[in-house]
């Protein structure tokens, strides 16, 4: 995927997309080899999970767009129901030619026909009706018809999206129909002479006439208004869809402007570590060597001193006439000399120094102070424990309950009411009431588990849900390959291999989860919760082969430094 281009990144599109326009945000484009810009790749605004793919430049249409052509089509629209109130009017006042009330039909059906047996499409009574997903109902011809009209497959009479997937015959209202046409047929003279005795009234009642043959000018109104009337909610879906994606940016700022300032705030910290441990050493170092020359300077005075007195006394034995004395002198500042050489030589005491200079500030200086740092990260690693009062039988705890291992019972003992009994689940200690921890845990190489924390109340005796509506904020690896993430519904993640360690980060003020491979510290999935009540670590060795019977499923990693 290429890197989104200047013009188009992060712009707004609609896309239709099963019969829906739906909005999209380009986050990326590729180009052909000339340069032109063929694929934009989208994600689609609102989608949960969120979804992404790659669309033709063609096929999309800018936001800006089409919210111009609504607006025209609108007033379009608009201008067109004006002009049909004119000519209803103008119908209304003429008058009529050889006109038929509209509640009566060609087919001599009465006039009198239950609203609930007409079609709202055809204006007929019922054939063949068919139960919409709305609730409605149809003729199945009517149906057809407006599915085949996709620009308008909507219901007449809620106007709402019709997909023609979930329709069932409806054959109450069927027969229903049937019959009222068969009694119609079975009394023609009736019908007639009721209809000769009431055309006056019919006429005087009637308030719009449609000619034979031709459309009412209220059902073309009506069509009009029905179609502006679907324009305007598609207009009102649009622009709340606008205000929902104004709203997530706004949201996403703050969001980002506090990270920045947590991310500045944890690593303020470590600067400041750093800065204090680098002035430390340096301020030790200039203390050794201060007091280190005000020695080699100390022995530098004493030396000139008795070489000064030594000089003395060679020139005062340079005077000196007998060969005897003077022998004798010149043996004894001879000794003094060598004394001094050996008790007092200048390059010894510096390896000396330089020694132990090099020792103290070119060894392993980083190494000491990441050693050091454990104690200002936040949160440090913990090394929860199991609790051997909350595990099942067939779990045996070791290596200081941090191990665990798979060891069925033949005969299982009265299990204490405080053990798990359903399930192969161990809970942790200690008890997590505030603060942040974070801690990781090795997984075996067959091994299909569940970790994360939960509720120190959970039941131990019966059955429940791995959700935060029961208490569990749990990860699960499955399959080798797969995380699956037990949020109100279950999320699941391919990964391209096995984690050896499931890293789990706990924020207990802040409401969070997040579970972390610790190798590389990639995110698998965040929880976000308000908790109450103590939360334990939560482990269970979910599936356990004949081939791991007394291998290792689960331990907690511990920190080697």
């Amino acid at each position: 995927m290429g890197p989104g281009s200047e013009e188009s990144g992060g712009k707004t599109f609609l896309y239709l997309r099963d019969n829906t326009w739906r909005v999209v945000t380009v986050i990326g484009s590729r180009s052909t080899d000339e340069g032109r810009l063929e694929d934009f790749y989208v994600r689609y605004e609102g989608s949960d999970p969120p979804q992404e793919e790659w669309l033709g430049r063609k096929c999309l249409v800018p936001l800006e767009e089409a919210v111009q052509v609504i607006n025209r089509e609108k007033r379009k629209l608009a201008e067109q129901g004006e002009e049909l109130s004119k000519k209803v009017q103008d119908c209304m006042s003429r008058e009529p030619k050889k006109c038929k009330p509209l509640e009566a039909s060609e087919s001599g059906l009465p006039s009198d026909v239950p609203e609930q047996l007409i079609c709202p499409h055809c204006l007929d009574p019922f054939t063949d009706p068919v139960l919409l997903d709305c609730g409605h109902n149809l003729c199945n011809s009517c149906l057809l018809s407006i599915l085949s009209n996709r620009s308008s497959s909507s219901c007449p009479r809620c106007l709402k999206f019709l997909s023609g997937q979930n329709c069932k015959p409806n054959y109450a209202l069927g027969s229903l129909a049937c019959q009222m046409k068969a009694s119609s047929l079975a009394h023609p003279a009736q019908e007639a002479r009721e209809g000769s005795q009431n055309k006056a009234g019919d006429q005087r009642q009637a308030k719009v006439w449609v000619p034979v043959g031709q459309t009412s000018c209220t059902e073309k109104h009506d069509n009009k208004a029905s179609r502006m009337n679907q324009v305007q909610i598609c207009l009102q879906q649009l622009r709340g869809q606008c205000e929902e994606q104004e709203r997530c940016l706004s949201k996403l700022s703050e969001i980002a402007c506090s990270l920045e300032q947590h991310l500045e705030s944890q690593f303020s910290a470590l600067q400041r570590f750093l800065q204090e441990r680098k002035e430390k050493l340096q301020m030790e170092l200039h203390q050794e060597v201060t007091e280190a020359q005000v020695v080699m300077k100390q022995e530098l005075c004493r030396m000139r001193k008795e070489w000064q007195r030594i000089e003395k006394d060679l020139g005062t034995m340079m005077g000196e006439r007998d060969l005897g004395a003077l022998g004798k002198g010149t043996q004894l500042l001879t000794d003094r000399c060598a004394q001094m050489q050996d008790s007092n030589s200048p390059g010894r005491n510096l390896a000396q120094i330089e020694n132990r200079l090099l020792g103290r500030f070119r060894g392993p200086v980083q190494f000491g102070a990441w050693r050091d740092m454990k104690a200002v990260l936040e949160p440090g690693l913990s090394c929860p424990r199991l609790d051997p009062d909350t595990a099942h039988p067939d779990l045996l705890l070791s290596e200081g309950n941090r191990r665990v291992s798979y060891f069925p019972v033949s005969r299982p003992p009265a299990i204490s009411s405080t053990r798990f009994s359903q399930y192969l689940v161990a809970l942790g200690v200690p008890k997590y009431k505030c603060g942040k921890h974070y801690w990781e845990l090795e997984i075996g190489r067959n091994t299909e588990c569940d970790v994360g924390l939960s509720l120190d109340c959970i039941s131990h005796k019966d059955p429940f849900a791995l959700t935060p509506a029961d208490g569990c904020w749990v990860c699960s690896v499955r399959g080798g390959h797969h995380i699956v993430a037990f949020d109100s519904s279950p999320k699941v993640f391919k990964l391209p291999e096995k984690p050896r360690r499931m890293g789990v980060y706990l924020d207990y003020e802040g409401g969070q989860i997040s579970f972390y491979n610790p190798q590389t510290m990639e995110h698998f999935y965040t929880f976000r919760a308000s908790f109450r009540g103590s939360l334990c670590s939560y482990v269970s060795p979910c599936s356990v082969t004949d081939g791991e019977t007394s291998g290792q499923l689960l331990r907690v990693f511990q920190d080697q430094l």
